[in-house]
């Protein structure tokens, strides 16, 4: 689409070899040539872009399973910020409440806004518990709170709250996701690549750097160098 360019609203249905580049197939919003293409999509969205042009690559990627989460943000009254324990929060072993694991916001990171107030963030879903999900909003809430204040010096129910669903957005590592991740780098073409969540590492800073990596690979493609793929990484040689 040109340099320093962004398309907003044109959904990806594929990428296609052309000549010594690359087309993205956007459907009816049109077909961008390109020389590299980085995937930042979830794994099965990947697999469905590469379908075509790298099917090895987009089987292995298929097999990376995906779990949906929640997270839950609580807001407490007046005078119940200093009745959480010095700690940044909790995390819970699986089976024995219907949270992941809690942060307590207003402790690892004070704000004046928050007042005297506690403020809290819950995890909720993942393996084995995505069916907690499937709830009703409310009592969802009611439930949390409840385990929360057996536990902690907080009333039965939060001043405010809101809730949000991540339906299948959180990627699993299965025993041998190394080796399959180097499996799937080694399949993709020349000038493709994959960054999320889904390969190296889940949290920001694991994203953030195989990022660059996979920036940098792209880079040394448009000038004409070879990326060199080394453990499910990309290396400007």
């Amino acid at each position: 689409v040109g340099p320093g360019r962004i398309r907003a609203g044109a959904v990806a249905r594929a990428v296609r070899e052309e000549g010594a580049g690359y087309v993205v197939d956007a459907g009816a919003d049109g077909a961008f040539a390109a020389d590299a293409v980085v995937l930042a999509t979830p794994a099965f969205v990947a697999a469905d872009l590469l379908e075509g042009l790298a099917p090895a690559a987009a089987a292995g990627l298929r097999r990376i399973p995906y779990v949906s989460t929640g997270v839950l943000a609580l807001l407490y009254p007046e005078g119940t910020g200093e009745r959480l324990p010095r700690a940044s929060g909790f995390v819970v072993p699986r089976g024995r409440a219907a949270i992941l694991a809690c942060t307590f916001v207003s402790r690892k990171w004070p704000s004046e806004a928050f007042g005297d107030r506690a403020v809290l963030r819950c995890f909720l879903g993942g393996a084995g518990a995505e069916d907690l999900l499937e709830v009703e909003d409310a009592e969802i809430v009611e439930g949390v709170c409840r385990q929360l204040a057996a536990v902690l010096d907080l009333p039965p129910a939060p001043e405010a709250w809101a809730l949000v669903r991540w339906p299948r957005a959180m990627p699993q590592y299965e025993v041998g996701h190394g080796e399959l991740v180097r499996g799937v780098v080694a399949a993709l073409p020349p000038g493709i690549f994959v960054v999320g969540p889904a390969y190296r590492g889940a949290g920001v800073a694991d994203v953030v750097r195989a990022a660059g990596d996979a920036a940098a690979g792209a880079v040394a493609r448009l000038r004409g160098g070879v990326p060199e793929r080394t453990e499910g990484t990309w290396t400007t040689s």
